[in-house]
């Protein structure tokens, strides 16, 4: 008897569509405000010391979705730059009147970010993933979701287990060609291929929200490393 198999491209594609899900119950204003709170960002440009590209509003808007899908309690992330990411996850999880803990980090930058909520924000400013591992590491932290927006050192790696990596999801920016985001998987790679699968970034096709398109422009570039633990099969 042959086997029912789903390739990494079909399972990719319904990901995508289970977390559109979480959508549902947001108006229209919710996401308009997101959009100007995101876009209100950019003015912190400024106090860069190194002023570098930040994550397209779709990617964006995707973050938003997927935590607030998910309802992670930790969140650890490896580049800050001007917050985009970083506030769009800390308000999909206040969006389901929850609260997170959200840790981040930025090599090159000091850059205040603004948040008014009740979640709890960390920022580790002009240090690099392993510093910032290490520490979560000495004070007993345990994030459910990383996100990934700077290469990975070869020293995080150990850290990461020490983490309970293997029980977290993993998002990984820059996922396409030869990218920081593919590189970074291929890193991860040992230490993850037996507790997650890889989801693909959402084509065009997944994205069907086609009246947030005007607010929230560009495409997703975001990969998904999910435990096959948070896996279950229901009727409904």
């Amino acid at each position: 008897m042959n086997l029912l198999k789903i390739n990494q491209n079909n399972f990719s594609a319904l990901f995508w569509k289970i977390v559109l899900s979480s959508r549902n119950g947001l108006q229209s204003d919710e996401f308009e405000k997101l959009s100007n709170e995101i876009l209100g960002l950019q003015s912190l440009r400024v106090q860069a010391d190194y002023n570098t590209g930040t994550i397209s509003p779709k990617s964006a808007l995707w973050l938003f979705l997927l935590t607030r899908y998910f309802n992670p309690s930790v969140i650890a992330e490896v580049g800050t730059f001007i917050g985009t990411s970083g506030l769009s996850m800390v308000k999909g999880v206040d969006s389901n009147n929850a609260s997170v803990t959200f840790y981040s980090c930025d090599v090159s930058n000091s850059i205040d970010i603004p948040y008014d909520g009740n979640s709890k924000l960390e920022f580790f400013k002009k240090s690099d993933s392993t510093q910032m591992f290490k520490q979560l590491k000495d004070r007993g932290v345990v994030p459910d979701l990383f996100h990934i927006d700077g290469r990975l050192n070869q020293d995080d790696l150990p850290l990461l287990v020490s983490l309970k990596v293997s029980d977290a999801i993993i998002l990984l920016d820059d996922f396409e060609g030869i990218e920081k985001g593919v590189a970074n998987g291929f890193a991860l790679q040992n230490i993850t291929m037996k507790s997650h699968v890889m989801i693909y970034p959402p084509k065009p096709e997944d994205c069907l929200f086609s009246d947030l398109d005007e607010i929230f422009p560009g495409t997703c570039t975001t990969a998904v490393l999910l435990p096959f633990k948070l896996l279950n099969f229901t009727r409904q």
